[in-house]
């Protein structure tokens, strides 16, 4: 999801609408675009149609069927080693281009102790570079150098791909789907705003049963799969 907190619709556009006109009252103040959304001058214009939607970190974004992931600077992300070039490992996270995760973006960097990542390996981490021109940046850190929660993900889970709007729902704070699932198996679940879900438990099977319940939500709202998730899980587990 977009920065997190409380998510508000300010009504449904079509492309070529403009949707926000900026004055130096707006210029004083941080505002983000997202997907959907092109400025030219002091106006911001929709490029798709759909929802028209803000967070309170004052992110801006249409909320439509996607797969193909577009960084977002401050977003979290699930990312894949593809090699280690330099200081630098390159990440694919789903976009049109490979992210950079410097070696020294990880907690206790300067350490020869560190444990390398070898390809294949799954990282989750924050976009702290993502412009249009440029490479996106990966870091494993916040802004005390502190990794919480954030950097290489263990061995022995499983990760799937869902739509982008699906990790928004699951996301949404009034998405109470995530909790129903861990009051009834121990599990980690990670969750990346470029459509990418990584899922750690005991056994296999609650991996693939927390995966289906989450697919719920490519064809149920989530009130809809919230009402189903007792009961699949009681058809897969016993």
């Amino acid at each position: 999801m977009y920065g997190g907190g409380r998510i508000e619709t300010l009504g449904v556009v079509l492309p070529g609408d403009k949707v926000l006109q900026l004055d130096s009252e707006d210029c004083m103040k941080e505002i983000f675009l997202g997907p959907g959304l092109r400025r030219h001058e002091n106006n911001v214009y929709a490029t798709r149609s759909g929802p028209l939607k803000k967070t309170t970190q004052n992110i801006y974004y249409i909320d439509n069927y996607q797969r193909r992931y577009i960084p977002l600077k401050g977003q979290f992300v699930v990312g894949i080693v593809y090699k280690k070039k330099g200081d630098n490992y390159i990440i694919d996270i789903g976009g049109s281009e490979y992210a950079l995760l410097s070696l020294l973006c990880f907690e206790n960097a300067p350490k020869k102790a560190r444990k390398e990542m070898r390809p294949g390996e799954l990282v989750f981490g924050q976009l702290l570079v993502a412009e249009r021109d440029m490479e996106p940046e990966l870091v494993c850190l916040d802004v005390c150098n502190d990794a919480v929660g954030i950097g290489p993900l263990p061995e022995g889970g499983l990760m799937f791909t869902v739509p982008l709007h699906v990790t928004r729902e699951i996301l949404d704070p009034q998405n109470t789907l995530l909790k129903k699932i861990s009051s009834l198996v121990e599990c980690t679940v990670v969750v990346g705003s470029n459509g990418r879900v990584w899922v750690l438990a005991q056994e296999q099977r609650h991996m693939l049963a927390i995966m289906n319940c989450l697919k719920m939500l490519e064809v149920m709202s989530k009130h809809e799969a919230e009402q189903n998730v007792y009961r699949y899980f009681n058809r897969f587990l016993h």
